[in-house]
């Protein structure tokens, strides 16, 4: 079905352009048409590399396709073709980030390597701390890691370091999902207690304030933001389009901070900026790496430095696994393509239910939350605490072993448990997850809440973390329970146990969303055990399959690989 739209949305395309510009050749029309299929598929560009070159003669000779200066519909860039709006999307984003790696001084060097040491020590070769003075003596900072490498707490540090200096900075703190906000805001909530400053996380609508139309924007280019420090985190989530529009919003003076993890799924929308900004080789220059020695020892040099150099620290060390964890090892698998690894624990264990047997497996691990429900134990922190520690995570929504039928099944079961009342939407324990901001309420995609009745009542408010007030179910934007969950929704969010299930089915369409980064980003989830549940056959799909998407952002970067020439500094500027 979504490819037959797909199919319909081209034709009807291609013939407005071909109605404005004159016919179009097949074989550049065959070329446009998998452009547009690529963007439908959130794919930024098109790679014509090993095209025939007759045929690429033939593109660049149609009348819709121009060069980089040209306003065409489509942009034949470096072996790439695009829609004219995302190559001028990924080329802004290129030239704004990169003109923010730019070096900042340090004013008084002996108090900044006093200031490293007490919050970090005095052994060399400490990421955290050369994260740390990088994010402090430049005006960007790209800091990555996977879970449990101390993200969050070397931004801490790094804030307590330059509060110490500059007071009065002003600082945000956003995340691209109310979640994740919400879960940066619980991670440095201990931090910033002992401030004299507010510290507010929002997420990047609100930072940027997206008017109630959805498409219109309080802040941009004309409009920027009043922001010294900006801090960003789950950047993997962060699509083209919205970078592009955080980065026009900010001040040149601003310094900038990344948070993330790369290897986790792309974002919901177009591009993989984080990938993209992370690509390079390892490593720095060898002027950064000359003053950084004298504070945090020896840093490795790059062979081929690019426009973000300097930019880009990975922490590689986990606090929160040990190094041989099930898990841990599962999820290094995982990332280099490698199916079976040996695990020294059980924290992983790995089931081939699936159907009806596989809902009754996994009421299972809802048990201490259910037992809160069959004792009428109805206090709504309680309830949201206990929930929040497991979590069944799928591929997809529909079909084999998705959400729908996953939720479905649970609710049958805790309505013959006599929990929930067969004819009722709502009920006591149900948890709630918004599907549609809704600015008024100061509700969030992605924002969970859990489901009480009011005393004496047959209504139910619905009670949301960090809110004052709960609110009337009915007065609920669009929402779904959620004992399920697609991987998509989870990012952002950790659980005590995770729960995986993958669909069986062989469709193209479910086919496509199984790839080694679903796997990772669901692994990753669980700090304490994950179980999942496929068949041998589907797991090896999965890890065999990359959901990296087509980009020129390395181009643009002049991130030199095999099969991508890099883009010189005067086309980028």
């Amino acid at each position: 079905m979504a490819e037959l739209h797909g199919a319909l949305f081209e034709q009807h395309f291609l013939r407005l352009i071909g109605s404005k510009t004159g016919q179009i050749e097949p074989g550049a029309r065959r070329l446009m048409a998998q452009l547009v299929t690529a963007t439908i598929n959130q794919h930024s560009c098109l790679d014509l590399t090993g095209v025939d070159p007759g045929l690429k003669q033939q593109l660049r000779a149609e009348a819709s396709v121009g060069g980089p200066e040209d306003e065409k519909p489509f942009i034949l860039s470096h072996d790439k073709l695009y829609l004219n709006r995302f190559y001028h999307y990924e080329s802004d984003v290129a030239a704004l980030i990169s003109a923010r790696n730019v070096a900042l001084g340090i004013p008084d060097a002996n108090l900044l390597a006093t200031k490293l040491e007490q919050h970090f020590g005095d052994a060399e070769h400490n990421r955290q701390k050369l994260a740390a003075f990088l994010a402090i003596t430049r005006k960007l900072a790209v800091i990555t890691g996977g879970p449990g490498t101390g993200k969050t707490s070397t931004v801490v540090k790094i804030l307590d370091i330059l509060l110490e200096e500059s007071p009065d900075l002003t600082i945000k703190l956003v995340a691209p999902t109310g979640k994740a906000a919400m879960r940066l805001s619980d991670s440095i909530s201990e931090w910033a207690a002992t401030r004299e400053k507010k510290f507010q996380v929002q997420t990047l609508h609100r930072l940027l304030g997206m008017r109630k139309d959805g498409r219109t924007w309080r802040h941009g280019p004309q409009n920027q933001l009043k922001v010294d420090l900006l801090i960003v985190d789950e950047a993997s989530m962060i699509d083209l389009t919205m970078m592009h529009r955080l980065l026009g919003a900010l001040p040149d003076h601003t310094r900038l901070i990344l948070l993330g993890d790369p290897n986790q799924l792309p974002s919901v929308d177009t591009g993989n900026v984080l990938a993209d900004l992370c690509a390079g080789e390892t490593g720095f220059s060898d002027t950064f790496g000359e003053l950084a020695s004298n504070f945090v020892g020896e840093v490795q040099i790059v062979k081929s430095p690019h426009h973000l150099t300097d930019a880009v620290c990975e922490l590689d060390k986990s606090y929160r696994f040990d190094p041989d964890s099930g898990i841990a090892a599962l999820s290094k698998a995982v990332q280099s393509g490698q199916s079976a690894p040996s695990l020294q624990d059980n924290s992983v264990v790995f089931s081939a239910g699936s159907g009806g047997p596989l809902v009754h497996q996994m009421l299972g691990h809802w048990k201490d939350y259910i037992d809160l429900l069959e004792g009428e134990n109805f206090d709504p922190a309680l309830l949201l605490s206990t929930f929040e520690q497991t979590r069944i995570l799928c591929s997809r929504r529909g079909g084999d072993a998705g959400v729908e039928q996953i939720n479905l099944g649970i609710e049958t079961a805790l309505a013959a448990q006599g929990i929930k009342s067969p004819d009722s939407e709502f009920y006591a324990g149900r948890p709630v997850l918004i599907s549609r901001n809704d600015y008024n309420l100061g509700l969030f995609n992605g924002d969970i809440g859990i489901c009480t009745p009011i005393e004496n009542s047959d209504q139910f408010v619905v009670s949301f973390p960090g809110a004052t007030e709960p609110l009337l179910a009915s007065r609920l934007p669009k929402h779904e329970s959620c004992f399920a969950m697609t991987v998509h929704k989870a990012q952002g969010s950790e659980f005590d146990h995770v729960t995986l299930a993958l669909s069986e089915e062989a469709s193209d369409d479910a086919a496509s969303l199984l790839t080694r980064e679903l796997l990772y980003t669901a692994i990753t989830r669980a700090k304490k055990s994950i179980t999942i549940h496929c068949s041998a056959q589907v797991w090896e799909r999965a890890v065999s399959q990359s959901s990296r998407r087509v980009s020129g952002m390395t181009q643009f970067l002049g991130i030199v690989n095999d099969s991508e020439p890099a883009i010189v500094q005067s086309e980028l500027f």
